[in-house]
């Protein structure tokens, strides 16, 4: 589908275009900042479902129920990941939950249609299903090179590889399944969790990573030769 490239940019672009619109809701109609991000969220995703299209093309790019068996079983490693991030919840931390919880959502479905559902198609219609794996990964993580200047060079370089061995088993859950939603559901409640730390903190980022690596490694021994073309 030729339109696998166009939604990887116009989705990036928006995704990035949010903060501005939210502030724009906040500075023209002089709404809160919780309803001005609910919003733009809620813009935002109505504009990218539109794009997509006809039901057929949402079911391609994962907007669907799974189409897997035992799929309690296989998405069950990834659940693995966000427990890392509970002991944020333990710091103190007074943050708007509403708004964290929101924003959460919108991070987990948007991050994931762009480089699991957009770009890894794009990639597979251009190359194969297992270049689509990594290379998606790859830009996922490199993706999070925008951190740095805002943590230390260490925390910016567990963020890229941490990013780049979760993009691995998210994109062969995605494959495996059919279905965005279990890779939407983890990615959110990862970042959910992680905003009531303000300030990372390096163990557990170090341990995140290490578990992340793991879920990739299993995901690839019991899934890439079951990957088509």
């Amino acid at each position: 589908m030729r339109k696998s490239s166009s939604l990887t940019i116009i989705s990036l672009i928006l995704y990035f275009l949010h903060a501005l619109i939210c502030g724009l809701l906040i500075r023209t109609i002089h709404i809160n900042e919780l309803w001005a991000e609910s919003l733009s969220v809620f813009l935002t995703l109505v504009i990218v479902i539109f794009l997509i299209g006809k039901r057929e093309y949402l079911a391609y790019y994962g907007i669907r129920l799974w189409e897997c068996d035992n799929f309690i079983k296989t998405i069950s490693i990834l659940f693995l990941v966000p427990i890392v991030n509970i002991p944020y919840l333990f710091l103190g931390t007074k943050i708007n939950i509403i708004y964290a919880f929101i924003n959460s959502i919108y991070i987990g479905v948007m991050e994931e249609l762009i480089f699991r559902g957009f770009l890894c198609r794009f990639i597979e219609e251009k190359s194969s299903r297992k270049k689509a794996v990594f290379i998606s990964s790859l830009l996922f993580g490199m993706f999070h090179l925008v951190n740095i200047g805002s943590y230390p060079l260490i925390y910016v370089f567990l963020q890229v590889l941490y990013a780049f061995a979760i993009g691995i088993a998210f994109a062969l859950v995605f494959y495996k399944t059919k279905s965005l939603l279990a890779c939407i559901a983890v990615h959110s409640i990862v970042d959910f969790l992680g905003s009531f730390g303000t300030e990372p903190i390096f163990v557990f980022e170090l341990i995140g990573t290490i578990i992340c690596i793991l879920c990739a490694i299993y995901y690839y021994v019991v899934t890439i030769q079951n990957l088509q073309k």
